[in-house]
């Protein structure tokens, strides 16, 4: 594996997907927005739900969009765009590879969106230039819980949550609308 080449199915990876997979199972979640890894490791899991992908890279977005399955729409463009479809979407899944700082941007331009959908899961990467006790207050999980409620202005009730090491230290959490 090169320095640029993700491993979208890491040990760790692999197996935050599946809860987030389990907790979709739970719930009356019938369509997703999300990022996706070239071989659909998300999506083809669910092969009964509508799923929306966005991709801003042009080369992938036409990959993805040849083997799309026919349960999945490709978007080319960033995420932050979803809000010109006026939907509704059940849950958006955000599978970053960037840093809390870097990503609330998209998050911030997703807030009517989110304020939508059951359930809302987000991965982060947790390293950074600074120490985490510089970049956050108290334990970092919560800290980051605290700004997305802040940010979206949504009281949401954690489903799961954990940190771990992939290739870097990540972040992922699952977090319901009590609104629903």
């Amino acid at each position: 594996m090169t320095a640029n080449k993700r491993d979208y199915n890491a040990e760790n990876k692999s197996r935050i997907r599946q809860i987030i997979i389990d907790e979709i199972r739970k719930r009356d979640i019938n369509s997703i927005v999300t990022l996706e890894s070239p071989e659909f490791l998300f999506s083809k899991l669910l092969p009964d739900k509508k799923i929306l992908i966005f991709e801003n890279e042009a080369k992938i977005c036409t990959k993805l969009e040849k083997k799309a399955p026919k349960n999945i729409e490709v978007v080319f463009g960033n995420i932050n765009k979803l809000g010109i479809f006026n939907g509704s979407w059940d849950m958006i899944y955000l599978d970053f590879c960037r840093t809390w700082e870097k990503e609330q941007e998209n998050i911030v331009k997703l807030i009517n969106e989110l304020k939508k959908t059951k359930l809302f899961a987000l991965t982060i990467c947790m390293r950074c230039n600074e120490k985490l006790s510089d970049r956050f207050q108290g334990d970092y999980q919560f800290d980051i819980l605290k700004k997305i409620q802040e940010l979206t202005k949504i009281n949401w009730k954690v489903v799961y949550g954990e940190s771990y090491t992939d290739s870097v230290q990540m972040m992922t959490l699952i977090l319901e609308n009590k609104e629903w």
